[in-house]
This record gives structure tokens, sequence and C-alpha cells, in this order.
């Protein structure tokens, strides 16, 4: 190749590529610059004391729970049994006594499932108190367990338990009359 079209070629190409730096950039008009607009972290906000908590009604739990016991008296099945022998004579000639089948003993099945009416959950304790009290006297069994949310600490509010679901379902209508809530029936885990 001679060099006079080298240094066209050369030069074309240097040509060509400056159009391709330049030439978007000059025929693009106004240009809008988008700023990408970060917000400062907010400072951590001032930490509160806790509280002292208040005391448990040691009470008033003592009133709830104290309930008569009846103990009764364990008596082991396999303890031996005196034996009073007679010098009396046995008649060999007895009627033979029929024996009794002996079904296989199947133990008790324990029951694993119970039922609960969930009435609610509540954030401020004395509304949980108000209505377990209104429970209470209307002749319900209630408890309350409180849960961890992402909204803070609540309150449950439960009616039962109870082992036959029947029972809460014929109750849901007048719990709700009372209440003014709309329970659901739930199956209990005791914890």
């Amino acid at each position: 190749m001679s060099s006079a079209f080298q240094n066209r070629l050369v030069g074309t190409i240097i040509l060509v590529a400056l159009a391709v730096i330049f030439l978007p950039d000059l025929l693009d008009g106004e240009k809008v610059s988008h700023k990408d607009t970060f917000l400062p972290v907010p400072p951590r906000p001032a930490q509160e004391p806790v509280s002292e908590t208040e005391s448990f009604p040691i009470d008033e739990v003592r009133e709830r729970v104290s309930r008569t016991v009846e103990v009764v008296e364990d008596v082991a099945l396999d303890d031996p049994v005196e034996s009073v022998a007679s010098d009396e004579p046995v008649d060999a000639h007895a009627p033979p006594v029929a024996q009794a089948e002996s079904a296989p003993v199947s133990e008790p099945e324990t029951v694993t499932a119970g039922w609960v009416v969930q009435l609610g959950s509540f954030r401020h304790q004395k509304n949980v108190k108000e209505l377990t009290d209104k429970l209470e006297a209307a002749g319900y069994r209630t408890f309350s367990r409180k849960i961890k949310t992402s909204a803070g600490e609540l309150t449950k509010v439960f009616v039962g338990p109870d082992l036959q679901r029947d029972k809460l379902d014929k109750a849901l209508p007048h719990l709700k009359e009372l209440t003014s809530l709309q329970g659901k029936i739930t199956k209990f885990r005791a914890e």
C-alpha cells in the first residue's frame, strides 16, 4: 500500500470516530440530567427509660385458682392378696366355672385436640380485662395470650377450650350478641 493511501485511510477512521463520539451530543438537543437524590438517614429516636412493670396480682390469682381438690388414694392392682387356707375338703365334682374371654385392654386415648373461640386481639390491657370480666360474668371460661407482632405487643382473648366444636359453634351467636365481636373457632394449642 502506498503511504498516501494509508494516510487517507487513517484520517478517515479518525474523522468517523470523532463523528461517532461528538455528533450524538450535538444532535441530542436539551439534556435532562437525572440526579439521584439521597435522603439522609433520620436520627435515631431517643430511647425512653423502661418503666417498672406492675406487680402481678397474686391474691387475685389465688382466689381464681383456689379449688377444693378431692384426693383419691391410689390402690395398686398388683398388690398381693392375702389368701386364707381352710381345712375343708374341696368338692372334686364341682361344675366347671365358665372362663370369661378377656378382651385386649386398650389404653384410653389421649385427646390432643381442643377448640377455642378467638374473639379479638387488643393492644390495651384495660380492654382485655373488661372483655374477660364480661364473658366470665356471662358464664364463659376465658383466657388470654400475649403475642408479638410487627405492630407491637397484642393480647388475644379466647373463650374455651372445649373438646366439642359443636358447643362452641352454638355459642358463637350469643358471644357476638354479648360482645359485638365476630369470633373465630380455632384449634387449641397448650402453651
